[in-house]
């Protein structure tokens, strides 16, 4: 008797215990989705982690977000982590362009300095909200013409020419070849390869992507040395047969 009470109140015991288990999941449900079902959590996303862009370019970073539809953005900012302790946090005052649930940061004319992580921060109902992982890195790169085996070549050598930077840019990306400031229209490829080099080949070579160009690289193309070894002993053979027949006329 008394082992079917003891059974009988840990049963008891543990269907209360489910029970209260599940209203607390009910109501953690209800506090998380709110209680028609929606979202009410504050998300920010990027929409592209890492951009490579040129030196004078301009480049959109852009993020989406979401939010509880009791409380609306009241403003949205762009600001430039920090890189040290001793650097201050850069803040841009631009709102960029702004569409629903996207925000927008479009920088023009871009230098070496405005490489580094950039972050959305919305203030809401005074309070602050921002991402706490890693924001977008913008690496500010130029062009640059790299000469492969070296600058200065000889006839008939292969030559390879690549239009480089410190980061890679989009796979789709256009180059123009220019030689002596004139365009090679056939060359649109990151790297342009002579096979056998000639003097015409030689100048002044740069490329481009859009109306960003590089420095320009000469690239100089020396004459092959002719090979004077089979006249030598075309030479060599005719004074040695020529000698002895001038000895034999002088006596």
């Amino acid at each position: 008797m008394i082992c079917f009470l003891m059974k009988f109140v840990s049963f008891v015991y543990i269907n209360i215990f489910i029970n209260n288990l599940s209203k607390y999941f009910q109501l953690l449900f209800f506090h998380i989705s709110g209680a028609d079902g929606s979202n009410n959590c504050w998300t920010i996303n990027y929409v592209s982690r890492r951009i490579c862009a040129l030196k004078g370019s301009s480049v959109n970073i852009s993020s989406k977000y979401s939010h509880p539809e009791y409380l609306q953005p009241q403003t949205k900012h762009w600001y430039k982590v920090k890189m040290n302790t001793k650097q201050e946090e850069e803040q841009l005052m631009d709102d960029g362009d702004d569409i629903k649930n996207k925000h927008i940061l479009r920088l023009t004319n871009l230098d070496q300095k405005d490489s580094g992580e950039y972050k959305l921060r919305i203030k809401a109902d005074n309070e602050l909200i921002q991402s706490d992982y890693h924001g977008v890195t913008l690496i500010v790169t130029e062009l640059q013409v790299d000469l492969r085996p070296a600058a200065e070549v000889t006839e008939g050598q292969r030559v390879t020419l690549t239009c480089s930077t410190s980061c890679p840019l989009r796979e789709n990306t256009i180059y123009i070849w220019y030689l002596n400031s004139l365009s090679l229209s056939k060359a649109q490829n990151k790297q342009l390869i002579i096979d056998a080099v000639s003097m015409q080949d030689g100048g002044n070579y740069s490329c481009a992507v859009g109306t960003i160009r590089s420095a320009g690289k000469t690239l100089i193309v020396q004459r092959r040395k002719a090979n004077w070894k089979p006249a030598a002993a075309g030479i060599s053979a005719v004074l040695v047969i020529l000698a002895p027949l001038c000895i034999f006329l002088y006596r």
